[in-house]
């Protein structure tokens, strides 16, 4: 049985082995608790990001660390905003510092490589201004470690969005929040986690072109969702997890194989 790719599975000799012995690539999740809908989980994101992290290191001889599962402040426009229950915000310093103080732990464990796989549109900034910081303070105390972060659907092929939105419509990324791409994708990875039958097909919120403090819950469908997962597949997610695994494999191997 090969042994496990979390770091929380191993001990720390084994850990500081695979670091040491083995060059291993150590993988950061980060995430949201956030509501996706009446059909999907609270911890979605970061259980996505996880997956993503596990099987990228999985192929390219990596250690993925606890995920850090709470993410930014959920935003108006593209996770429904704060105002429902479950949703549970971060605010931007405390994040920064968290993914920081991840990032320095990690390098002061030996490690030289290390990614951080995001799965949280709000995160994006915020997790760029970690990575910098900790790469600054890595630099400056002579500490050689290279950090990559990406969202893992970072790029989606135009022919796979042919195929997953026939006859409806790509309605972006910012909109993907509940919606055919997440659905599909925990219906492969997760499926004893949706109930496809409380799906609710809501049209697209016609947001304004600006953001309004304190924020306005009426724009947001009753949901939560920001477009509906009504069409989503098991076929579709597997479609999609699998060139996302190949998109996250390929980028790491490209930084650090």
């Amino acid at each position: 049985m090969p042994s496990s790719v979390m770091m929380s599975d191993l001990s720390w000799e084994e850990y500081c082995r695979r670091i040491t012995e083995e060059d291993a690539v150590v993988i950061v999740p980060v995430g949201a608790v956030e509501q996706h809908g009446y059909h999907l989980p609270l911890g979605t994101d970061w259980m996505m990001a996880t997956y993503m992290a596990c099987r990228a290191a999985e192929n390219i001889g990596g250690v993925v660390a606890a995920p850090i599962a709470y993410g930014a402040r959920s935003q108006v426009r593209t996770g429904g905003g704060p105002h429902r229950c479950g949703t549970t915000n971060l605010c931007a310093e405390t994040l920064i510092a968290l993914v920081r103080d991840v990032l320095m732990e990690i390098a002061r464990h030996g490690a030289r490589k290390i990614a951080v796989i995001d799965s949280h549109f709000e995160n994006r900034f915020f997790l760029d201004e970690a990575c910098y910081r900790a790469q600054e303070e890595l630099r400056v105390s002579g500490r050689d470690v290279r950090i990559v972060k990406m969202l893992y659907a970072e790029r989606i092929k135009p022919e796979t969005l042919e195929i997953v939105y026939k006859g409806i419509g790509y309605p972006g990324l910012d909109l993907e929040h509940g919606g055919i791409l997440e659905t599909s994708m925990m219906l492969y990875c997760y499926p004893d986690l949706v109930n496809m039958t409380k799906v609710v097909d809501e049209p697209l919120p016609a947001f304004p072109p600006y953001d309004v403090y304190p924020v306005n819950p009426d724009w947001v469908p009753q949901s939560g969702c920001l477009s509906s997962g009504k069409a989503a597949t098991r076929e579709i997610g597997e479609l999609l997890v699998e060139e996302f695994v190949a998109l996250v494999t390929s980028c790491l191997r490209q930084e650090f194989r």
